[in-house]
């Protein structure tokens, strides 16, 4: 008896289609080959550490030290190191303002600092990285946006240095980095200076520094986040200081007609004292905002804080 030709047809691409199904579950199943594709469950499981993760040909990012990623699994060329920058990574073209990410082991009094040079070795930008409070040994995460000046040249070196207690360098990561062109513009923070007012006796009197940062930023948010990230390293030499707490985070900026609005988190509301210190944080928040000709009346407020307490001696 001979089958109907359409039967046959059926047949023969139900039995592709089988073989297909087949070839589709190994691949994501069984393969562990470096060709195979990376959501292979079994190429995946093969990956346990650096060197296997890079022969089987999963992404290969150049951090420093550089890592290897699978799916979430993270895997460093070096686990013993004390410092680990995810970003930027060797060679990446940074923008304004610059954003640092990576983690570091921290001991008693271990501090971090970031030095921005341009290619003749000249410093751009010297600045402290916040580190989170953790216990001895425990490896947290930090970040920073970081404003610098205009740079000669279209390269340069982002030198990241973790200090123990004693001030001597632990570790360091030099990662070469590139410069495209940014429009930009100059904003000011205001801070308070020993030299001018050696006695601290104009409590209400503030200082201009100057910020580059991108015109396409919005200016009052990017002046308040410049003001917050306090003076950098130049700057403390030159005697500026903030009386802004630290862990001050702006929550929101908005602007109605003229009368600006910013909220900060509760740190503004935890051990501020003293009718000098209130009249300096208003001084220094209200004239970096009203630098901008179109703001007429500037409100300090807290998340959570009646407004009647926000910022009272």
């Amino acid at each position: 008896m001979t089958l109907p030709k359409r039967v046959i047809i059926g047949v023969f691409l139900a039995a592709l289609l089988l073989l297909l199904l087949a070839g589709v579950a190994g691949l994501m199943f069984f393969c562990t080959a470096a060709w195979c594709p990376d959501t292979s469950f079994s190429k995946r499981a093969a990956a346990v550490d650096f060197a296997s993760c890079r022969q089987l040909q999963f992404p290969v990012e150049q951090t420093h030290p550089a890592r290897c990623i699978v799916g979430s699994a993270v895997y460093y060329a070096s686990d013993q190191n004390r410092l680990r920058i995810q970003k930027p990574v060797a060679d990446q073209e940074v923008l304004l303002p610059l954003v640092i990410e990576g983690d570091a082991r921290v001991g008693s009094g271990t501090t971090a600092r970031l030095l921005l040079t341009d290619r003749d070795g000249f410093a751009l930008e010297e600045v402290g990285i916040p580190l989170p409070k953790a216990l001895s040994g425990q490896i947290v995460p930090f970040g920073a946006s970081v404003a610098f000046p205009r740079p000669f040249g279209t390269g340069g070196l982002l030198t990241i240095s973790l200090f123990a207690g004693n001030g001597k360098i632990m570790e360091q990561a030099a990662i070469p980095v590139r410069f495209p062109p940014v429009a930009s513009v100059e904003v000011k923070a205001f801070f308070g200076n020993t030299e001018r007012d050696p006695k601290t006796e104009y409590c209400d009197v503030s200082y201009p520094v100057a910020r580059r940062v991108a015109v396409s930023e919005d200016l009052l948010a990017a002046s308040l986040r410049e003001l917050v990230s306090g003076p950098n390293i130049l700057e403390q030499r030159q005697r500026f200081f903030t009386n802004l707490p630290d862990g001050l985070i702006v929550r929101s900026v908005q602007d109605d007609d003229g009368h600006v609005t910013v909220m900060f988190n509760k740190a503004l509301a935890e051990g501020i004292a003293g009718s000098c210190r209130v009249a300096a944080i208003r001084s220094q928040i209200e004239r970096t905002l009203k630098q901008f000709s179109f703001v007429k009346e500037v409100t300090i407020a807290v998340e959570g804080v009646p407004q009647e307490e926000v910022l009272q001696p």
